[in-house]
C-alpha cells in the first residue's frame, strides 16, 4: 500500500467535513471528486484496473436474489 502524505490525508479529512456541513457552497458530490482526484493519484496501477473492473462490473451494486416461486 502506498504510504499517503499527511497533507493528503488532512485535505480528505477537511474535504469531508465541507461536504457534510450544511452551509458548504458545493453540492457533496463536488467535495467527493475532489477526494477521489487526490486519492487516485496514490493508486498503483494494479489498483487501478482494479478501479476499473469494480465499475465495469458495477460491483458498488447490491446482490440480486431471485426468489421462484412454486
Amino acid at each position: 500500500m502506498p504510504n499517503i502524505p499527511d497533507y493528503d490525508v488532512l485535505d480528505v479529512v477537511q474535504l469531508c467535513h465541507a461536504a457534510l456541513a450544511q452551509d458548504s457552497p458545493e453540492l457533496p458530490t463536488f467535495y467527493l471528486n475532489q477526494i477521489l482526484n487526490l486519492m487516485f493519484g496514490h493508486l498503483t496501477s494494479e489498483q487501478r484496473k482494479e478501479v476499473e473492473l469494480y465499475l465495469a462490473e458495477k460491483k458498488y451494486l447490491p446482490e440480486v436474489k431471485i426468489q421462484l416461486s412454486k
